[in-house]
């Protein structure tokens, strides 16, 4: 059997085995720009089993700072500490104030969620839940969890959402995920079946639009193979949510803008 899989476009469906391979992948790992609706993606992507040890997170995360720093070590220096500054004193992490602001008492979900470090910022009326495809990672968040009454799906997202019945959750968080998701679409799908009526999705992307993208090429910090998958513009990004039936709730103006590397959107389960 395989350990790849080939993927038509998320988007649309169409099939771009014969379109060019765009600049950003190589021979291995084909980008490819959809012919019928221009999105962009990764043609041939790890199977699911890969992801839980070979290609996980937690390793491909480090082996790319590792390259990027030995390439360019006093660029990624600068870096870091622009990402401090944005964090600690920006307030640029915006997931907390988001879930303050949008999500309902009740469960909560997050999809991709690591060690639990999300889930275990939530506050008390929240009840943690969490889909994680590491081994090692999921067992972390067990741990954080378990005590407050909560449960890992140790699975891939889309057959993980499947364990949880309809209309559970009052909010899922796909921050920094969906970039990673073989099926996006079909994941929307299933946190629209497990959403609350009136429930909300708050997602994080980078921004394939992004001026830093069309400056540093290749060299983007968005480009990470073979786990990045996906690569949304805002427009993309609102047109697969609304596709599967979600409410747009809040999609600044700056999160739309081309100076921004990563896009916050937040969707809504229509009552």
């Amino acid at each position: 059997m395989s350990n790849l899989v080939h993927r038509p476009c998320p988007s649309c469906g169409e099939d771009n085995a014969a379109a060019p391979v765009t600049p950003f992948g190589n021979v291995q790992w084909p980008i490819k720009a959809c012919r019928g609706c221009g999105f962009v993606y990764l043609e041939t992507a790890p199977v699911y089993e890969r992801l839980v040890d070979e290609f996980a997170w937690e390793k491909t995360s480090a082996s790319q700072t590792q390259r990027r720093v030995a390439k360019a070590p006093i660029q990624q220096f600068l870096s870091q500490q622009l990402k401090i500054v944005r964090h600690r004193w920006l307030k640029r992490d915006k997931l907390p104030y988001l879930v303050r602001r949008f999500v309902m008492a009740g469960n909560v979900l997050d999809i991709g969620c690591g060690g639990g470090g999300a889930l275990e910022g939530l506050v008390a009326h929240h009840i943690p839940h969490g889909i994680e495809i590491s081994r090692v990672l999921a067992q972390k968040a067990t741990e954080k969890v378990a005590p407050r009454g909560g449960r890992i799906v140790h699975d891939a997202a889309v057959s993980g959402l499947k364990q949880f019945p309809a209309n559970l959750f009052s909010g899922v968080l796909l921050s920094a995920f969906l970039e990673h998701e073989i099926a996006p679409k079909l994941l929307l799908a299933g946190v629209f079946r497990t959403l609350l009526p009136g429930g909300h999705c708050i997602i994080k992307v980078p921004n394939f639009g992004s001026v830093n993208r069309m400056v540093r090429g290749k060299e983007w910090c968005g480009f990470r193979l073979p786990d990045h998958v996906n690569y949304f513009t805002p427009d993309s990004l609102v047109q697969m949510c609304q596709q599967v039936g979600f409410h747009i709730a809040k999609f600044s103006f700056a999160d739309r803008l081309p100076t921004s590397d990563n896009m916050w959107l937040v969707i809504q389960k229509p009552l």
